[in-house]
């Protein structure tokens, strides 16, 4: 009992003495000693951040500019509607009843057209009314076609040229680039009657037809 007392002191006494060992730090080395930059660095390093500021400044500006370039209009006021007034036409106007036509008057009948012969132009365009005039007052028979000597002094000689003939209502016949139609003059001899082909004159009371040519008709009248 007393040995085992003895062992238990002995075992605690050397658990005592057996303590953890000290730890010893190490040893700090001195702080470098750096030297203090120069001028033209700080210049530099000056100049680094106006120009990263200046960056950061224009970045903000075109992130500004996009967001509003993404952000909508507002939208435009629309402006009222006024009702639309639909115009109502008037009523039709009654019928107007027309008045019953007027029964025509009869007409007098037309004319009947000229039967009576007409002195015609000769091979030659020639009608020779001075001889047939001098004839008749003299009571000779003469062919009015045949070209008789008569004095120079005695007969007046006019030219004729019929050139065309316009038909229509009112036809009219083209003589020596003028326009003739009933009852006109031209040359002393009286315009009668236009046809499609050929004008009727008169003169001293004998007809005369004219046709439409390419050479000018030549009448012989007395003085």
């Amino acid at each position: 009992m007393r040995l085992e007392s003895i062992l238990l002191a002995a075992v605690a006494l050397l658990a005592g003495c057996q303590s953890a060992p000290r730890r010893v730090a190490p040893p700090v080395p001195p702080a470098a000693v750096l030297p203090a930059p120069s001028l033209e660095l700080q210049d530099k390093v000056l100049r680094q951040q106006q120009q990263i500021q200046a960056l950061i400044a224009q970045n903000d500006a075109l992130h500004a500019r996009v967001r509003e370039l993404e952000t909508p209009p507002p939208p435009a006021p629309v402006a009222p509607v006024s009702p639309t007034v639909v115009p109502v036409a008037p009523p039709p106007p009654p019928p107007v009843v027309a008045p019953p036509a007027a029964i025509p008057e009869p007409t007098a009948p037309a004319p009947a057209p000229v039967t009576e012969l007409a002195l015609a132009p000769n091979a030659d365009g020639v009608i020779d009314l001075a001889a047939l005039l001098t004839a008749t007052r003299e009571g000779e028979d003469v062919n009015p076609f045949a070209v008789r000597s008569l004095p120079a002094d005695a007969i007046r000689e006019i030219t004729l040229h019929v050139q065309g003939i316009v038909g229509g209502a009112n036809p009219c016949a083209l003589i020596n680039h003028r326009a003739v139609q009933p009852p006109d003059t031209i040359e002393s001899l009286a315009v009668v009657r236009v046809e499609p082909g050929a004008v009727l004159l008169r003169h001293a009371g004998h007809l005369l037809r004219l046709p439409v040519a390419e050479k000018a008709a030549r009448v012989r009248l007395p003085l």
